[in-house]
This record gives C-alpha cells, structure tokens and sequence, in this order.
C-alpha cells in the first residue's frame, strides 16, 4: 500500500513531458534604456508586454505595445503676438506585430528572427515654424516594416528573459517620436 503513492507520483513525472509544450508566453519588457532625441523630442525609456503565440516549435507570432513619454519644445503662435516656446510632454504606445522563426537547439539559449510591422500613432498637434508663419502640424501615424531578433534564456519551463531588438525598415519617420531601432530586456512567463 505504500507504494501507491510513489508509483502515482513517478507516473506522473514521466506522463508530463508527453504533453505538447506550451503554445502561449506573456512578456514584460523594457526598452530604449538610454534618453535619446528623435523627430525633435527626448524620448524616456519604455515599457512594455508582448503576447507571443506558437503555431509550430519554429514559428510564432507576437503582438506587442509598449509606453513611451517624450518632450518637445514647440512654438505656440495665437495671431495676435510673436511665437511663445512651451514645453509639451505626451506619450507614444506602439504596437508591434511580428512572425518569428526559433532555431532549435538543446541549450537554454534560444534564438529567434523575425518580421513584421509597427504602427505608431504620435498624436502631437502644434504650431512650427517661426514668426507670423508658423503653421499647424496634424498628428502623424505610421505603419513601417521591421525586422526583429533576439534570444531567450529559459531560466526553467515556465520562466525566462528575453533580449530582442527591433529594426524599423525604409521609412521616413523624421517628425514621429519613436525610435527605428528598439532594443529591450524582458521577463517572459510560458503558459
């Protein structure tokens, strides 16, 4: 009778690998670790979560969005006087969506690369220029490829960190606080 106990628990270590491996890992990242300027602004760092999907052992696909604050000094020009400079502070959340490929291997480490896009809506509205010339600027949304890359340590089945960077690809993003290349650090959790 005592024997039960430890053949159930034996069973049930060895039936746990015959399970399929988990299909689904949830990120929290930070990224841009040092301030920058971009598109006439500093940027802070950022922080972010990702949902990251297996259709195979070698491919994903991942949605992502991060919170980045940025600060521009921007001209105010109300008709009746010269231009004011204020300072504007405001936030970006870019959205990634990417396919990625794993290289499988028998270490912890675990390679991967990746496409796909980033859409960034900076929502800035302002006056430019200088002088009783100055001239309303709209907000301006972006949709860019990118390509991605990284590898995750799995610190053990459920629990891992990540480091990845993402690259934006021919765009012309001169006026949009974001910047091309975004390279982060995160902790994942498998389900």
């Amino acid at each position: 009778m005592h024997k039960s106990p430890a053949v159930a628990a034996l069973l049930l270590l060895f039936s746990v690998p015959a399970f399929p491996q988990s299909s689904n890992t949830v990120s929290v990242f930070v990224t841009d670790l040092m301030q920058s300027n971009i598109g006439n602004a500093k940027i802070d760092k950022a922080y972010g979560a990702s949902f990251d999907h297996r259709f195979t052992e070698r491919f994903s696909g991942e949605v992502s969005v991060s919170s980045q604050r940025y600060r521009r000094r921007v001209r105010i020009f109300n008709g009746s006087s010269e231009p004011a400079s204020a300072l504007y502070s405001n936030r970006l959340y870019p959205i990634d969506a990417s396919v990625s490929y794993h290289f499988l291997n028998g270490s912890r480490w675990k390679p991967y690369i990746g496409a796909g896009l980033r859409y960034v809506n900076d929502t800035f509205r302002g006056y430019e220029g200088g002088g009783r010339t100055a001239f309303y600027r709209n907000a301006v949304h972006t949709i860019d490829p990118e390509i991605s890359g990284g590898m995750m340590l799995q610190l053990n089945r459920t629990l891992g960190l990540r480091f990845d960077a993402k690259q934006v690809l021919g765009s012309n993003r001169s006026d949009v606080a974001d910047p091309e290349l975004k390279a982060s650090v995160g902790l994942t959790f498998r389900f």
